[in-house]
């Protein structure tokens, strides 16, 4: 339901991602940060989600 909300509001679906992982999976939790880090690095600047300050 987030994810549909914020496309809605024009976030790309790509800067969104909800992961469970346990307090013992810290090599899980390493990994998903550095892929999703990339993976939003990728996408470049977001254009289409304006933040006002």
């Amino acid at each position: 339901m987030t994810k549909k909300i914020l496309e809605f509001s024009g976030m790309e679906p790509g800067r969104f991602r909800v992961e469970w992982i346990s307090a013992s999976e810290g090599n899980k939790f390493a990994e998903v940060v550095t892929e999703f880090t990339e993976q939003i690095k990728n996408l470049g600047p977001q254009t289409k989600f304006k933040i006002v300050k």
